[in-house]
């Protein structure tokens, strides 16, 4: 999508019909069925069994079947699988310039959404069409459940999931706030695991928690990055949930409601010409939270950008619990590594080029300092692993580390629940500066009481209000 977006290609979506029902059995496999109901009249003995020509839904063979199929067909049409990502098909077109153009397409099962020159795409969609039977959905309005809005003039793509949205208010008692609450839940606040005698008696309340969870977990991840530490808590207390549980699950859901045009915000600061010869810039950032939480293992954020645009957001707590903070922190910044590596390597594989070294941004100058000398100190041999990897991905011109200040680190509201202003400064990054805070004006009042200096859109700097919060 930010590729889209800053190439300004068309995008446009096909459904190809009955999906699991193109597949077919190799190596002489036979597999027979029994007469379906209602079709008996047509096949009135007994012991009757029908042959499968066809894979069919519920077979277990029919998605692998339908896989190859697809394979097939895009070998065909001459488009070369991507290496990062298998679902990726591109290829690189001559256009009437004698520019080669990139045309990509994204597999979602049945889903197939295609990116580039819209003369390409168009092309590239009746080929298809002639050797699948497909719906053409059209220029796209909505994909994987989520709403997508677009503004071609000023090159921005936003994600909402307004059906979902609305579940929550049909399928879940969410009760009274007495203050509808503007952030996914109380700064500082830790969710812990409950008692044998504290968790919910009936399975009704704990299958409806688990139902929640999963909602809210399913729009974390495509459409409102900016509560993914209070789902992440939420989601360790699946097998047994609390009253509390319950009730802190459906504080999220209203804050949701809340906001209900809040969605991932995809706003390039660059614009691409389309061909090989650009360079993208992608920048991280990583930030722990030391030994919060009642096991004293530390919570990791981090976030990706390509070219501004977020690309990767994370909120993980650590399998071990580290001994130091700046164990914790350099952790957090081989994780963010790792997801950097994986957006170079799908531009790299589409044939794209990256600015290198890569920015990764730490809060901690330790962590950052271990990653630049290759002195081995008594308190730090535990942790060589971590920053050996990091240290040869720096030899090797693909990162360079660089310290952060806290009020700056986005990646911070990963890592705990933050108050009110701070968490809408750190979430303009992922969701922009959006109607609502416009309309609160905490963000301005705030600056006020510090007599700070306000920005052209009336938001406080990042230094005042990390130094309020």
């Amino acid at each position: 999508l930010v590729l889209m977006i800053m190439a300004g290609w068309y995008a446009y979506l096909i459904d190809v019909k009955g999906a699991f029902l193109n597949g077919r059995f190799e190596n002489g496999e036979e597999l027979f069925m029994e007469v379906p109901e209602g079709f008996h009249k047509w096949f009135p003995k007994d012991g009757v069994v029908l042959k499968l020509l066809k894979t069919l839904y519920g077979l277990k063979q029919a998605a692998v079947q339908y896989w190859k199929e697809c394979n097939k067909a895009f070998n065909h049409m001459k488009y070369v699988r991507c290496k990062a990502d298998p679902c990726l098909r591109f290829k690189w077109i001559k256009d009437d310039d004698g520019i080669a153009r990139l045309i990509v397409w994204l597999l979602w099962v049945d889903d197939c959404l295609i990116l580039g020159d819209k003369k390409q795409v168009l092309k590239a969609k009746n080929q298809m069409s002639e050797l699948f039977e497909c719906d053409d959905v059209g220029e796209m309005k909505e994909y994987v459940g989520c709403k997508i809005e677009r503004n071609w003039q000023e090159r921005w793509v936003k994600l909402t999931q307004p059906v979902l949205l609305q579940s929550y208010e049909d399928e879940f008692d969410l009760g009274y706030f007495r203050t509808p609450p503007r952030t996914p839940a109380e700064a500082l606040d830790v969710l812990s695991k409950g008692e044998k005698e504290q968790l919910m008696p009936k399975k009704e309340d704990q299958k409806l928690y688990r139902k929640g969870v999963g909602k809210l977990l399913h729009m974390a991840r495509w459409t409102r990055p900016e509560m993914l530490n209070r789902v992440r808590e939420l989601t360790r207390f699946m097998s047994g949930a609390t009253a509390n549980h319950l009730a802190q699950m459906k504080r999220v859901m209203k804050y949701c409601l809340n906001f209900p045009k809040r969605g991932l915000f995809l706003k390039p600061n660059e614009i691409w010409n389309g061909t090989a010869d650009y360079k993208f810039k992608i920048k991280g950032k990583s930030d722990s939270e030391y030994a919060k939480d009642t096991t004293r293992r530390s919570v990791n954020g981090w976030a990706v950008w390509l070219c501004g645009a977020a690309v990767a957001m994370r909120s993980k707590m650590m399998p071990i619990v580290a001994l130091s903070v700046t164990e914790a922190e350099l952790f957090a910044a081989t994780q963010c590594a790792q997801d950097m590596l994986f957006v170079l390597r799908v531009l790299n594989a589409l044939g794209l080029k990256v600015e290198l070294p890569m920015v990764l941004e730490v809060d901690n100058k330790g962590a950052k300092d271990l990653t630049c000398n290759w002195s081995i100190g008594g308190r730090t041999r535990h942790v060589e692993v971590k920053m050996y990897f990091l240290r040869e991905l720096k030899e090797c011109g693909l990162i360079i580390v660089r310290w952060c200040s806290g009020a700056k680190m986005t990646s911070d509201m990963y890592t705990k629940n933050l108050a009110g202003p701070l968490f809408d400064t750190h979430a303009q990054a992922f969701v922009g500066f959006d109607e609502y805070m416009k309309l609160k004006g905490d963000v301005k009042r705030v600056a006020e009481i510090n007599h700070g200096d306000v920005t052209h859109e009336g938001r406080v700097s990042d230094g005042l209000l990390g130094c309020r919060e």
